[in-house]
C-alpha cells in the first residue's frame, strides 16, 4: 500500500473512531464536573433526564432498527435508584451476520452522534440564523483539503470551534427561542454520555470496520485514481460534518459547566457574607 493511501486510511480511523470517543470522553468529563458543581443533585439529573434520557435511548433503538437488531426490551425513562440507570435498550443480533456485527459500533455510539445531530436540528428550528452560521463553519472544516494535524488543520479546527460559539452568543437573548433551545440542548447534552456498557458493546466492532476501511482504500486506489479521489472527498466530508456537529455538543457542555461554576461561586459569596 502506498504511504499516502495508508495515511488516508489512518485519517479515516481518526475521524470515525478517534474523534467519536475523544469527544465522548470530553463530554462525559465535562458533565461529571457539572454534576459535582450541583453536588450530584438527583433532582437536576431527573429533571434534565425527562428529555435527555428518551433521546439517548431512542438513539440506540434507531440504530438497532437500521442494523437489523431485535429490540427485546426498552425503557425510555425508568429511573432506578439502586444502580442510577434512567433508561435502557436491550437488543439481540446474529453474530454470524456482518451487518449485525458492525451495527454494534453504531448502536453503542449512537447517543453522542444522534444527540449532537438532534441539537443541530433544534438550532435549525429555533435559531435559523445561528444554524446558517454554524453550517457555514462546519462545512468549511469538512471541505478542508490539507493534512490532518497540520498547522492549517488546527487553524480550521479553531475556526469551526469559535464559529459555533459565535453563532450561539450572537443570537438574540431577548427572544424566547434562545432560552428554549438552551434548556432543551442542556437536557440532551447532559445525557448523551456513553455508558460503560455502550463502549463495551461498540469496541468489538471497531477491528471489523477498520478492516473494511482498509480494504476499501486499497481496492479503490488500485482500481481508479479518479474514483478513489471521489471516495476520499466523500469520506472527508462525512467525517468533517460528524466532527463539527459533535463539537457543538462540546461547546454547549462547556457553557453549562461555566454557568454552573458561576452560580456556585455567587452562592458561596452570598452565604459567606451572611456568615460574617
Amino acid at each position: 500500500m502506498d504511504e499516502k493511501v495508508f495515511f488516508y486510511f489512518l485519517t479515516q480511523l481518526f475521524y470515525f473512531f478517534g474523534v467519536v470517543f475523544l469527544i465522548g470522553f470530553l463530554i462525559s468529563l465535562i458533565n461529571r464536573y457539572f454534576y459535582r458543581l450541583v453536588r450530584y443533585n438527583r433532582a437536576v439529573c431527573l429533571g434534565t433526564g425527562l428529555l435527555g434520557t428518551p433521546i439517548h435511548e431512542l438513539s440506540h433503538a434507531a440504530m438497532c432498527v437500521v442494523f437489523g437488531h431485535k429490540i427485546t426490551k426498552m425503557r425510555l425513562f425508568q429511573p432506578d435508584d439502586e444502580n442510577g440507570v434512567l433508561g435502557f435498550v436491550e437488543h439481540s443480533y446474529n453474530p454470524k451476520k456482518l451487518w449485525h456485527v458492525i451495527g454494534n459500533y453504531f448502536i453503542g455510539v449512537a447517543p453522542i452522534v444522534c444527540g449532537s445531530a438532534f441539537i443541530l436540528l433544534l438550532t435549525s428550528w429555533l435559531l435559523p440564523h445561528s444554524f446558517d452560521d454554524m453550517i457555514d463553519s462546519i462545512e468549511a472544516f469538512a471541505r478542508f483539503k490539507g493534512d490532518v494535524f497540520s498547522s492549517e488543520w488546527f487553524e480550521a479546527f479553531g475556526e469551526v470551534f469559535f464559529g459555533v460559539i459565535l453563532a450561539i452568543v450572537t443570537a438574540s437573548f431577548a427572544e424566547w427561542e434562545i432560552w428554549v433551545f438552551l434548556i432543551f440542548a442542556m437536557c440532551i447534552a447532559l445525557h448523551m454520555n456513553l455508558s460503560g456498557a455502550d463502549i463495551k458493546n461498540a469496541l468489538p466492532s471497531i477491528p471489523v470496520l477498520a478492516i473494511i476501511l482498509f480494504v476499501a482504500n486499497l481496492v479503490l486506489s488500485l482500481i481508479s485514481g479518479a474514483l478513489y479521489r471521489d471516495y476520499l472527498e466523500a469520506i472527508a466530508l462525512v467525517g468533517g460534518f460528524l466532527s463539527g456537529t459533535m463539537l457543538l455538543s462540546v461547546v454547549l457542555s462547556l457553557a453549562y459547566l461555566l454557568v454552573g461554576f458561576l452560580i456556585k461561586t455567587a452562592l458561596n459569596l452570598i452565604f459567606r457574607r451572611r456568615l460574617f
